[in-house]
């Protein structure tokens, strides 16, 4: 039943990537404060596609143990992020103790042997909040297109947050809410 949502929430993402996406031009953050305007003449070439989502695969260590004694295990996982609209993280290790498991704006899910709850949480303003802290944090690497002003990106053209779908004002980098104050 989990990978079932996770698969719906990945849907739903993948296809709010724009078919035919404007290219980035640095007239679109001439306005912007000199920082912000290196940033994104660091980040995006002109005549790039600007696309809001991406897939992500990754390799590494997973951590089922303590700050002191790591237990780190290896593990696969795959996420698609499409800021501000959400993500989904999805892993299992590769060896050791089955564990996998998924997380999103939405959830944290994990299971051992694919049956056994360890973790189901979500659905509540702190979990909803620190989601959007990460999908803020990760758009600077992985989708900088979805900080640009303007549209229903991150930052709206004053500057002003993103209100998420479940219509919570949050504060982006500028400590402006949604509604522009």
């Amino acid at each position: 039943m989990d990978q079932r949502a996770d698969q719906r929430e990945w849907d739903r993402l993948s296809g709010l990537q724009p078919t035919a996406p404007e290219l980035f031009d640095p007239q679109m953050v001439a306005d912007l404060p000199e920082p912000a305007r290196r940033y994104f003449a660091h980040a995006i070439r002109p005549g790039t596609p600007l696309l809001p989502v991406v897939e992500i695969e990754m390799q590494g260590q997973f951590s089922l143990g303590t700050k002191e004694t790591p237990n780190y295990q290896p593990m696969q996982a795959r996420q698609i992020l499409a800021a501000p609209e959400g993500f989904v993280w999805a892993m299992r290790t590769t060896e050791g103790m089955p564990i996998s498991g998924s997380d999103s704006g939405g959830w944290t899910r994990f299971r051992i042997f694919g049956l056994i709850p360890v973790a189901r949480l979500g659905g509540d303003p702190d979990h909803s909040s620190s989601a959007f802290g990460r999908y803020v944090a990760e758009a600077v690497f992985w989708s900088p297109a979805a900080l640009l002003p303007g549209g229903k990106r991150l930052l709206g053209g004053d500057l002003g947050g993103y209100c998420p779908r479940d219509g919570q004002a949050r504060r982006a980098r500028t400590g402006r809410r949604c509604n522009g104050r």
